[in-house]
């Protein structure tokens, strides 16, 4: 019986020696980044992976006595304020970031994009066909800048 006792424990013992013993590909580092580009210095945008693309972005839509406020600066997010009052909502911070930041990816605003293109992306969004007031003003990370005031 010993004799089979020990033939088991050899046996088990080179099971886990050769499991241990396999060609795996090394973990990477966590600590390398991603996404990386040159120009560093101009600012985060859509396309690199680490931004919206601007700066800062402010929207006031108005109708029918309701109105959309959408407020976000790049250097201070924790100021962040979105307001909807169409669909009750009145949120700051980190949780008006959450709401903005599906809105950001879904309308994609660039420093191309005409103000035509931005108003019906942005009433598209918001589910809205017409509005009595539409201010917008985005600073992009490309100095450029979109300013909208319109009133019907």
């Amino acid at each position: 019986m010993s004799f089979l006792r020990m033939v088991s424990i050899v046996g088990f013992s080179s099971v886990l020696i050769l499991g241990g013993c396999s060609s795996k590909k090394e973990a990477s580092n966590n600590d390398d980044p991603i996404i990386g580009y040159e120009d560093e210095d101009k600012g985060s945008s859509i396309n690199t992976g680490d931004g919206y693309g601007f700066t800062d972005f402010d929207l006031s839509i108005k109708k029918d006595g309701k109105k959309i406020e959408v407020d976000y600066e790049d250097v201070k997010p924790s100021d962040a304020e979105y307001i909807n009052e169409f669909q009750e909502v009145n949120k700051e911070g980190n949780d008006a970031i959450d709401s903005m930041h599906k809105m950001f990816m879904e309308v994609l605003l660039d420093s191309d994009t005409t103000k035509e293109e931005a108003i019906e992306r942005i009433l598209k969004w918001y589910g809205l066909d017409d509005y009595d007031e539409f201010e917008l003003d985005v600073k992009y990370t490309d100095n450029k800048s979109l300013d909208i005031e319109e009133k019907k």
